[in-house]
This record gives structure tokens, sequence and C-alpha cells, in this order.
């Protein structure tokens, strides 16, 4: 672990060289995250679902509207012996529908499920994004850093070009390097411009996850820190097992659609309703009196059998989904840890100050070949090798941490702590 630590740490150092560092790159970099945790439009979307099925909780507490029901009219009475008394009649029943017990409970137990997944959703999206805003951030830093020596070395390719122009003809040799330089530095001034649009894309990217315009400054000296922690495969599929956002969203759909099928089971059940009535008739006598109304279906031929089976296959569906996802994350897992693990022991074997000794060398080449002691082969290919060479390094410890924030996005933002 500490043989990384310095190769990472010298890489930082190599990378910005003869550039001024930010202040506190990490605080730049928390900086970025909290912006786009703030602005990105998306976490109003997120928000906007928990307070939708928050209102459906609410909405499942509520009983229905109280019931008023009259009957008014004439009355008629024809006695058996002859002669017909009338009058008039009223009825009014007031009563409250009520569900059958255990309905209201299953209804707010499936929508705080609702409201659950919705706050994973949240909380899944927001450690995503967290992780795109700082892998895009090290990839900024890498590629300005690449950017930044391909300029230089497209730079040292054409002072040897404007050397060799004002120096007078000398021989088919001189003629020739001319334009082997020429023809390099086209292509060394392609690949600077390439990297350069590169860094710019990358810088428009984080502007677009903070809502900013494009071309928003963005600094671009965060590097990927000098961290190579010793992780062990069993431990982070434990932890993703346990803590995973898509797998703890998974495991609540089945238990909502659990709640679903006991609610679907119950609904065969039918409701009822009871509340007080008066009744008044005049005629020959005034009669009126009070009572009690009760109404209910009955679960003669209503057995609810088909909701019941389609709440039963949902349930079915939510669990293989579940083991779907279950066996999706141990795979992403595995396959972070494995990239992880080979960049780790790549940089590990690297020494320390392999960059360093590179600049000088394509240094020392340039003046060497300035005296005429070394052919512009030689000159090229040292000044190639520096490119690649650290093009190579910046991108494996771009691949370190970015195989390490995959693990912590797994994991639902896990310490990923040295064993």
């Amino acid at each position: 672990m500490k043989e990384v630590r310095l190769v990472l740490s010298f890489l930082l150092v190599a990378a910005v060289g003869g550039f001024a560092l930010a202040a506190d790159p990490q605080s730049a970099l928390d900086a970025l995250v909290a912006e786009a945790l703030a602005r990105n439009p998306e976490i109003a979307y997120y928000e906007g679902a928990i307070g939708a099925a928050k209102g459906q909780v609410v909405q499942a507490r509520i009983l229905p509207y109280p019931q008023i029901e009259g009957f008014a009219g004439p009355w008629y009475s024809t006695p058996t012996r002859g002669g017909t008394a009338h009058g008039w009649m009223q009825e009014y029943a007031i009563y409250q529908p009520v569900f059958f017990p255990g309905k209201m409970s299953l209804a707010k137990a499936i929508a705080e499920k609702d409201v659950r997944v919705a706050e994973l959703g949240l909380q899944q999206f927001r450690l995503s994004l967290a992780m795109q805003v700082r892998t895009l951030a090290y990839r900024l830093g890498v590629a300005t850093a690449n950017a930044r020596i391909a300029h230089e070395v497209s730079e040292r390719a054409k002072g040897l070009v404007d050397l060799l122009r004002r120096r007078p003809t000398a021989g088919v040799q001189g003629y020739l390097d001319l334009r082997i330089l020429e023809g390099s530095l086209v292509d060394l001034q392609r690949l600077a411009r390439e990297l350069e649009q590169n860094r710019t894309a990358i810088q428009s990217q984080i502007n677009a996850l903070r809502a900013r315009p494009s071309a928003t400054p963005v600094p671009d000296t965060i590097f990927p820190p000098a961290e190579a922690p010793s992780l062990a495969l069993s431990v982070l599929q434990e932890q993703a097992k346990n803590r995973n956002y898509a797998l703890l969203m998974r495991q609540t759909e089945i238990d909502r659609a659990a709640k679903s099928l006991d609610a679907a089971k119950l609904a065969a059940l039918p409701d009822f309703s009871v509340g007080p009535f008066w009744i008044g008739e005049r005629g020959t006598n005034f009669d009126q009196g009070p009572g009690i109304v009760f109404t209910s279906g009955l679960p003669f031929w209503n057995d609810n059998r088909g909701n019941i089976l389609t709440a039963a296959a949902q349930r079915r569906q939510a669990e293989a989904l579940h083991g779907s996802a279950l066996w999706s994350v141990q795979s992403a897992v595995a396959a972070s840890f494995a990239a992880y693990q080979t960049t780790r022991k790549q940089l590990a074997e690297q020494s320390h100050d392999v960059i360093a000794r590179l600049r000088r060398a394509a240094e020392l080449a340039d003046r060497q070949y300035r005296l005429g002691a070394i052919p512009v082969q030689t000159f090229l290919e040292m000044q190639r090798q520096y490119l690649s060479s650290a093009q190579a390094l910046y991108t494996a410890a771009l691949d370190l941490q970015t195989a390490l924030l995959n693990l912590e996005n797994l994991t639902a933002g896990t310490t990923l702590a040295p064993r």
C-alpha cells in the first residue's frame, strides 16, 4: 500500500509540474459535488416522487364521505271497513361507509412502501451523481495533464523545426531531419488538439451535471487521490448485498407485493356502512322514531380471485427481479474489484520517479540533438515514449480511482477501509 501511495503522489506532482496547483483540490472537488447535488434538476424529480408517494399515505388514512339519504312523500292507509286515511311520511338516514377491518391499514402499509422506494431512488441518484462528478473531475485532471505534456512535446518539436529552418542547408541528412520533424509535429499537434477537445468535452459534462453553462470554468488540477487501500472481495460483496440501493428497492418491492396480495385477499370481504336514521309518518296519528341503519354487501360470488392471482404473480415477479439484481450487483462488484486489484498491482510495480526520469530524458534528447550527438529518430522516440508512458500511468491512476468509486457506489457509500 505504501508503494502505491508513493507512485500516485508523484504522479500528482508530475501531472501539474510547472503549473500552479489549486489551493485545496479536495475542497474544490467537494464544492463541485455539493453544487451538483444542490442544482441538478433531476433531484427535483425524485423529490417529487417522494412527495407523491407521501400523498398516498395521507389518502390511505382518510375515510369516505358520510352518506345522507332522505325519503318523503304522501302516505295513504285504507282500513278494512272502508274509508281512507291519508297524510305524509318522511325518513332520513346518515351513515358512514367503513372499510372492512384491515383494509385501511394495508393500504397505508402499501403507500409507505412506495414512499420507501421513492426515498431509496433519491438516495441512489444522489450517490450516483456524486460519483459521476468525482469521476469526471478526475478525468478532467488527467486530461489536462495529458494535454499539457502533449503541448510540451509538440512545442519542443516545433522549436527544433524552427531551428533547422534557420540553419544553412546541411545536405541530405539535414533536409530529411527537417521533413521528419515537420511530419512528426503535425501528428503531435493533432494529438494535443484531440486531448484539448477531450478536456473541453469533460468540462461540459461536469457543468451539465451542476446545471451551469458548458463554458463555465471548472478546476482542472483535481487529480486522482494517492490512495489505494487493500480490499477484500467477500467483504465488498456482503456490503453490497446489505446496502446497495437497487437491491434495497427490489426488497421493498417484494414487501409491497406481499402487502398487495394480502390486500387482494381481504378485498373479497365486503365493506359496510352504519349510522342513525329517523322516520316519521303523519296520518290519523303522528308516528315517529329513530333507529340504526346498517348496510353491507353479501360475499356470495365475488371472491376477487382474478386480483388475487394478479397480486401473487406480481409478487413472484418482484422476487425474480430481486434475484436478478443481486447477481448483477455481485458481478459488478467482482468486475470492479478485479480492475482495482490489477491496476493497483501495476502502479505498485512502477518506479516512483519514472515520469520525472522520462521528462529529463526528453529534455536531454532535445539538447543532444541540437548538438548533433543523436539522430532525429532517437529524439522523436524519446518524446513519444515520454508522452505515451505518462498517458499510460495517468490513465492507470484514473482507472484505479474509477474502480474504487464504482465499488463505493455499489456498496452505497460504505467507507472502504483497509483490511
